[in-house]
């Protein structure tokens, strides 16, 4: 648990890096509407991992603080998703089936954090997962 939470500032960093770089690539509003989500999933993350620091021994009160940011955290990973995928999309940076992709993580990362189904959550972060990597690997072809 310790490694995974010291690796948390660095992955913000990262995080906040790939979304700078969309941002200065497709210069549009739905792009900027993408970094916004990245920047605010940041600082609910941040928070969730504040809290996983300061729960020894967990109580109630934090872990249900704990866990309602982790499910909002879902929301901001949405709006990363929509911006982006719509931004790449317009600006032809990105293909139909990985806009697509970004789309169907969005409906379901936004579900998750609504309705709190645990395995729309995990499907959502699985499509994160391969949409950012992918978003990643064309950021890089376009800049070389």
């Amino acid at each position: 648990m310790a490694v995974a939470l010291a690796l948390g500032p660095a992955s913000f960093l990262a995080a906040t890096l790939f979304a700078a770089g969309a941002l200065n690539i497709l210069r549009s509003g739905w792009a900027l509407v993408g970094f916004a989500g990245m920047l605010l999933q940041n600082g609910a993350f941040t928070a969730v991992i504040a809290l996983r620091h300061a729960m020894n021994p967990p109580t109630e009160g934090l872990w249900n603080l704990h866990e309602a940011l982790f499910s909002l955290n879902g929301t901001f990973l949405a709006i990363v998703m929509l911006g982006l995928s719509m931004g790449g999309l317009q600006a032809g940076l990105i293909r139909r089936w990985h806009a697509t992709l970004g789309f169907t993580g969005a409906m379901l990362m936004f579900t998750f954090a609504t309705l709190s189904i645990g395995l729309l959550g995990l499907l959502g972060w699985l499509m994160w997962v391969v949409w950012i990597a992918t978003y990643g690997v064309t950021l890089i072809r376009v800049r070389s």
